[in-house]
């Protein structure tokens, strides 16, 4: 039976410890690859459509962090209070600006009145600077009507296809 030393039990328990930590990498950075994938797999409404509600929101996540945003999104899966995404970004004045989306994927059904009020008064019950609603449909005209002078931004299907590409 053949002793080991301390030396090549250490030596072996590192090289344990940084193959763990390679694989660890590995998976991250796969997932990363998925993720992005999912924007230049659907350049497409007929696309986004078929998404799933999770992979759509992952698709909006995706988005926002290419346009500079650092995202947090959302731990709760299923019933979150309307508030999907959570971001944050550093402005130009070096303010940090906060930042909610709710992300609708629907088929053929309209985002309505009542969505945007509901995302107005989320705005001023978690204090954050912007309110973003993106849709693979459309919005109603009372949508529009009612953000003017407020921090809510309407992002409709054809809008988020011209994003994406």
């Amino acid at each position: 039976m053949q002793n080991y030393t301390t030396l090549q039990i250490q030596s072996v328990a590192v090289l344990v410890i940084l193959f763990l930590y390679f694989l660890y990498k590995l998976r991250r950075f796969y997932k990363k690859i998925k993720d992005k994938s999912l924007l230049s797999r659907n350049r497409t409404l007929k696309k986004l459509k078929r998404l799933s509600w999770e992979d759509f929101e992952l698709l909006c996540m995706e988005l926002f962090a290419k346009q500079g945003w650092r995202v947090l999104g959302n731990e709760k899966k299923g019933a979150d209070g309307g508030v999907d995404i959570w971001m944050k970004k550093r402005s130009l004045t070096k303010k940090n600006i906060s930042a909610i989306v709710q992300c609708k994927r629907y088929d053929d059904a309209i985002v309505t009145i009542k969505v945007v009020r509901e995302m107005y008064g989320l705005l001023h019950e978690h204090n954050v600077d912007k309110a973003y609603i993106v849709t693979t449909s459309r919005f109603t005209k009372e949508c529009y009507k009612f953000i003017e002078g407020k921090n809510m931004i309407l992002i409709n299907g054809e809008e988020l296809v011209k994003m994406i590409n």
